[in-house]
């Protein structure tokens, strides 16, 4: 890339061939060429969820996503698990969809064990569990998998994961975890323009959807799956997005998952040793995760004056995020995923260094 200067936690730089392949002319979207671009983009899609079965493509955003799976997966009572203002965003759907919610809440920085999570459901008589895997506001990744096992050893609960931004920048075992449904976004981890979601669902879970009453009409899962069936969307799709979605998971897929998460754990790497050895010594920076505990693709730093650094950065062309919410007046995040590189990240962190300097000088 070119000019690595957008770094915020999302959405992500997007690269100007994916960009391009939004001008593409309309087609029909109920035609032969309609049918072939989906049937693509389909079998392209599983390997990074890790499923055999269908990953629909939602046009709107990732809560797009996040109200498809409380209304076509949840019942009545659902064990919200909140890592951070996401995972609060997941319980606050499911109540405003009707559903009676108890949550799980971690201390900034911290993740929900598999344990909290056994000891809760056997307090309770839960149908479903939400959570997510990589918490954007805190830098939180948890334990998809050890929590999965837990949901399926103590309970008959539907487990219900954002991966908005874990989904194309770390492995993702959906199938193999046991998990019911996984939503994630177009505009982080897989570097595209805001305004797709993609929402991959359990046999048992889609079984449990066909039964509900109260689905809707737009996200209703199992219309999106006989749409699926027949490489087609429900409703007219965003079609300049879905050009751009063909292009860039040909480039996902010529570059190997393998090399991309390899290349995510590398950044993540490099921003946390900056921070360790050259901030925490230098420039009193904290990361907030736990050590064991923290994103590949988004770090939230402690450091002081916050705002004053995101927006000394941005003079100087470097777009970084916020803290989110409460989190604002101690906390900036930096969101190193999607196609950046190492070398464009370093860039970042060598100017970003030399801001914080000018402060105490």
């Amino acid at each position: 890339m070119a000019d690595e200067r957008f770094f915020l936690p999302g959405p992500t730089e997007v690269r100007a061939e994916v960009l391009d392949a939004m001008r593409h002319p309309m087609i029909p979207h109920r035609s032969a060429a309609m049918e072939l671009l989906m049937r693509t983009i389909h079998a392209r899609l599983q390997p990074l969820f890790g499923t055999a079965r269908p990953v629909y493509v939602v046009t709107g955003s990732a809560s797009y996503g996040m109200e498809m799976a409380v209304r076509c997966g949840s019942v009545r009572r659902v064990l919200a698990l909140v890592c951070g203002a996401f995972g609060e965003r997941f319980a606050e759907i499911a109540e405003l969809t009707g559903r009676e919610v108890t949550r799980v809440i971690a201390e900034p920085g911290e993740a929900i064990s598999a344990e909290q999570v056994r000891l809760a459901l056997e307090h309770g008589a839960y149908d479903t569990v939400t959570m997510v895997h990589s918490e954007t506001s805190t830098g939180v990744l948890s334990d998809v998998a050890g929590i999965a096992a837990a949901v399926r050893e103590s309970s008959n609960a539907m487990l219900l994961v954002d991966a908005v931004t874990s989904v194309g920048a770390m492995p993702f075992q959906m199938d193999a975890w046991g998990v019911d449904l996984v939503v994630t976004g177009s505009q982080k981890a897989l570097a595209l323009p805001p305004g797709l979601a993609f929402v991959a669902a359990s046999e048992r879970l889609f079984n449990r959807a066909r039964a509900l009453p109260d689905r809707g009409f737009a996200l209703d899962l199992v219309q999106y799956d006989d749409f699926w069936h027949k490489a087609q969307s429900p409703t007219t799709p965003s079609l300049s997005l879905l050009f751009a979605l063909d292009r860039q998971l040909a480039d996902i897929e010529l570059e190997g998952l393998d090399s991309r998460f390899r290349r995510h754990a590398q950044m993540a790497r490099a921003t946390w040793d900056w921070v360790e050895v050259d901030g925490g010594a230098d420039l009193r920076l904290e990361i907030l995760a736990r050590d064991g505990e923290r994103s590949p693709t988004v770090t939230a730093i402690v450091c002081d004056h916050p705002e004053w650094v995101v927006r000394t950065l941005s003079e100087q062309g470097y777009v970084i995020g916020s803290g989110h919410g409460a989190l604002s007046r101690t906390t900036l995040r930096i969101g190193h995923m999607g196609d950046h590189t190492v070398e464009g990240l370093e860039a970042l962190l060598d100017v970003m260094g030399r801001v914080i300097r000018s402060r105490r000088t």
